[in-house]
């Protein structure tokens, strides 16, 4: 990180207030990196071209790179300060480049844009994405929220009345469903990790830093109470511990009824035959009656070497419209995906079934994203070990948690 901050030297320069541009005054070529899917290029490229239209004198180039790689492109560009104007990234991905001098700071060079964004998004998300100190490096661009997934058809079948509401329905429903025949409950995204954990986390009113990112808190008596539940449905009813367990497979054969997953809505095309038979529900609530689920997704900044950045400041401004957010979803749809704004009144124009949709906008008001504090992502091998010991070896849960935290508080003074 050090030997990073010496190269990272470049000043971060521009203009203090953010405009409507009506048209560039030269001909402006913007270049975007796009973490993920290849047809993420497909996606974005409706607001490119609403741009263009409106600024024809900028002109954009897109290249979707894979999340196994891009992490450490980008990287790379920051310090040969030569690349993309613009990237997309995972959530922490602008704190950590914008620390490290690579990306502009957003709060302070487009003070109208900050305030734009962290007035209008999910707070979830905005808390993963600020630093700290208030600073904004890169804002959300597009989310995903862990949901429960189910077969009400099957449910009713098992005699479960519908989606489990709380810890204790969620228990007797895997009970029922076992014992009409069915292998019972799964967890696809964060299965064994840290983030399988987050829900139930802060579900028992638990954190893994303090609000002050001071010191861990993941061991606390509510950490203890989230792990020692999140385990027991391993142990109890025997949950899938494999890497990547197929959920939409398991709902369409009807081995797996119920599970948590992101929200993916593709259901119908990828299992035609369980078209109409299968829902989204908000996951179920904790003992304090939080129901919160972990958002994940990408955020958009300007990388600081960039020649053009009040343009793309601009750009990204355009981002936070309306029509532009409706047409993101809209074309996104085509392509096979969903585009989830970062904004819940955006959110709202998903072409999803009423029940869905709804389903979606409830998790939303109750979701958060990865900690914002320094050096997480450096404990998160640590904290999936923790849940491992426990899940597969049976270890003492505040003793797995404890050795994380230690992990956790001296990667903050790193």
């Amino acid at each position: 990180m050090k030997a990073m901050s010496r190269i990272l030297l470049a000043t971060l320069t521009g203009s203090m207030l953010l405009g409507g541009l009506a048209s560039a005054q030269a001909p402006t070529k913007l270049t975007i990196w796009l973490t993920g899917d290849p047809n993420e290029t497909k996606v974005i490229q409706t607001a490119t071209d609403l741009y263009t239209k409106a600024h024809p004198n900028v002109t954009f180039a897109l290249q979707a790179l894979p999340w196994s790689d891009a992490h450490a492109k980008i990287l790379s560009a920051a310090a040969a300060q030569q690349g993309p104007d613009i990237i997309t990234g995972g959530l922490s991905w602008g704190i950590e480049l914008g620390n490290l001098g690579g990306m502009v700071n957003i709060t302070k060079e487009y003070p109208a844009l900050d305030k734009e964004v962290k007035s209008k998004n999910l707070p979830g998300i905005l808390q993963s994405v600020v630093t700290t100190d208030g600073q904004l490096y890169a804002m959300p661009y597009n989310l995903t929220v862990q949901l429960q997934f189910l077969r009400p058809d099957l449910l009713k079948a098992a005699g479960v009345d519908g989606a489990p509401k709380t810890w204790a329905q969620l228990e007797s429903s895997i009970a029922k469903i076992q014992k009409a025949g069915h292998k019972g409950y799964m967890v696809q995204w964060g299965n064994l990790d840290w983030l399988g954990l987050f829900p139930y986390l802060y579900q028992a009113g638990g954190s893994y830093y303090d609000k002050g990112c001071t010191k861990a808190t993941v061991n606390s008596p509510a950490g203890v109470k989230a792990l020692t539940y999140f385990a027991g449905l391993y142990k109890k009813f025997k949950v899938p511990t494999d890497a990547s367990p197929d959920l939409g497979g398991g709902l369409d054969n009807g081995n797996y009824p119920l599970g948590t997953s992101y929200s993916t809505f593709n259901l119908d095309t990828t299992y035609p035959k369980m078209k109409g038979k299968w829902t989204v529900s908000a996951l179920p609530a904790g003992p304090t009656g939080k129901y919160t689920g972990f958002l994940g997704g990408t955020v958009i900044g300007i990388m600081a070497y960039s020649k053009n950045k009040d343009v793309a400041a601009d750009f990204l401004k355009s981002l936070n419209d309306a029509k532009v957010s409706k047409a993101l979803i809209e074309n996104a749809f085509k392509a096979g995906l969903y585009f989830i704004p970062p904004r819940s009144d955006f959110a709202a124009n998903l072409s999803l079934p009423a029940d869905q949709k709804a389903a979606l906008l409830k998790q939303l008001k109750d979701s958060a994203g990865p900690p914002n504090c320094p050096g997480f992502e450096a404990s998160n091998p640590d904290l999936a070990k923790a849940v491992q010991s426990v899940i597969l070896n049976n270890a003492d849960p505040k003793a797995a948690l404890d050795m994380a935290a230690a992990t956790m508080n001296a990667n903050l003074k790193k």
